[in-house]
């Protein structure tokens, strides 16, 4: 069953053993120890101060979960009862994959139960070998390729474009607007980008564009969706499917508030892997046009959207809304 993309904030952060170590072990404490009766010799096994760890926040400052990262092993991947099936543990996983990423590690393994192989295959890792017993539970290695993840290698053939595709499609009425604003997140890669008032619910809101949102972000450990708003105010007042992904896909979706001594000509434009784009060029009407692939126009539209968002302000209300 797919993930649901009802609103569920996570955050993960990370941590270390002599910053977080009692929650830590709180939280493994009651995963392992109490509810699958692991030894605590075993399990606290002299490694973690050696290693990196996550903490999955979620509402009210509750911690949901861990893992940790010893040299490329994947460990420890605890999630309270309360918060499994929720994404908690793909969160995680995600920011562990990102890191690997950054710090150019080949590959990521890890020793899996047997009962949680779909979970790690559904995340991109791999079994190999023979079931084994560790602490009284069977467990498979599985691992995940890092490299094939590099750009030269995962970067997605050349399209072949029409003449269609070059065109400068007009749009008027924000039906029109919001079917084109569908269409470009679907044909997505890697990155998007939105600059915008509030994220008009007419054109950003309907559940199939936060379905299409979702399937990006969660598509790669490497994908990115980017929003810039002038009135964060406007969304703390009203409910907002994007806003709850970005609680939930904080590790992929990051939303800020345009800098007021910024000068901003745009008014509302969406640009797609800086080759497709939807700009809405009047405040108050919908009109204006969309391009499914322009490179050139692309390009200048992401160096200003890039240059705004460098000197926009993580606004503390921003980070708050819904919680």
């Amino acid at each position: 069953m797919a993930d649901s993309i009802d609103f569920f904030p996570i955050e993960v952060e990370q941590a270390s053993w002599q910053s977080s170590g009692t929650m830590l072990k709180e939280i493994r404490k009651a995963v392992f120890i109490e509810e699958q009766g692991v030894p605590p010799g075993e399990e606290f096994d002299g490694q973690d101060e050696q290693a990196i760890h996550w903490i999955a926040w979620g509402q009210a400052g509750k911690a949901m979960g861990t893992a940790r990262l010893v040299g490329e092993k994947v460990g420890r991947m605890a999630i309270l009862e309360p918060f499994r099936n929720k994404g908690v543990g793909s969160s995680l996983l995600r920011a562990i994959i990102q890191f690997g990423l950054a710090n150019s590690l080949r590959r990521l393994r890890l020793s899996a139960q047997t009962q949680a192989i779909p979970f790690y295959r559904n995340n991109g890792f791999e079994p190999r070998g023979e079931e084994f017993m560790e602490a009284g539970i069977p467990h498979r290695e599985m691992d995940m390729d890092l490299l094939r993840f590099s750009h030269r290698q995962y970067s997605p053939p050349l399209p072949d474009i029409s003449e269609e595709e070059r065109q400068r499609i007009s749009l008027d009425g924000s039906e029109a607007f919001a079917q084109t604003a569908l269409k470009l997140v679907r044909r997505s890669h890697r990155k998007i980008r939105i600059f915008s008032h509030h994220l008009d619910p007419t054109i950003y809101g309907s559940a199939a564009f936060s379905e299409a949102m979702y399937a990006l972000a969660t598509s790669h450990p490497q994908a990115s969706i980017l929003l810039l708003v002038r009135d964060p105010l406007w969304l703390s007042q009203n409910t907002h499917r994007l806003v709850h992904l970005y609680h939930r896909l904080s590790s992929s979706i990051q939303l800020r508030k345009l800098n007021p001594e910024s000068h901003a000509l745009h008014t509302d434009f969406m640009l797609i892997d800086q080759t497709g784009l939807l700009y809405k060029q009047e405040e108050d009407r919908y009109v204006g046009y969309a391009i499914l692939h322009a490179p050139i126009e692309g390009k200048e539209l992401g160096l200003e959207f890039d240059a705004l968002w460098e000197n926009s302000i993580p606004d503390p209300e921003v980070k708050r809304l819904y919680l």
